[in-house]
């Protein structure tokens, strides 16, 4: 009995250490295989959703600790990133345009290494997908692997781009 208590502290301590290493507060997101930043889209889904895409200029995002979990905002709307149930080559991941909060688990995220030194693999809490670019469009999505470096974001702090 003491060794699955001495397990389980020290799952609890690896998650808290791993989460330690995410930076949090305002960050810019970009993904390795693109070499863009992680951006609101001028255009929106519908009344509620705006689309999230790329763009060269970083745009600044703030990250929240939320438990072991984080939630994403984008700071020029305030508004919160969440993968949708929607599908079309993986499900489609908006902003929420609306002000109520979402705690479904859609706009909740895990941020884990991703084993390259300085880029973490982005999860969704409600759908085990990770954010997604394949290119071909400026849209981001979200899919079940996490396997290439189409998966792979850097987090900076915004203070450390200059």
């Amino acid at each position: 009995m003491k060794s699955l208590h001495f397990l389980f502290l020290a799952l609890v301590l690896l998650v808290v250490a791993l989460a330690a290493n995410v930076p949090t507060g305002c960050v810019t997101i970009k993904n390795r295989h693109e070499g863009r930043f992680l951006a609101h889209s001028i255009s929106t889904h519908d009344k509620d959703r705006r689309h999230v895409s790329f763009c060269t200029d970083p745009q600044p995002w703030t990250i929240t600790a939320e438990g072991a979990n984080f939630r994403i905002r984008n700071n020029k709307h305030g508004e919160e990133l969440f993968e949708s149930q929607q599908k079309f080559n993986g499900n489609y991941v908006f902003l929420w345009i609306k002000k109520s909060i979402i705690n479904d688990g859609g706009a909740s995220w895990k941020i884990t290494d991703s084993g390259n030194p300085g880029y973490f693999h982005i999860k969704n809490v409600k759908f085990p997908h990770c954010l997604y670019t394949q290119g071909g469009t400026d849209w981001v999505a979200a899919y079940e692997s996490c396997d290439t470096a189409k998966y792979e974001w850097r987090i900076v702090k915004c203070y450390s781009l200059h």
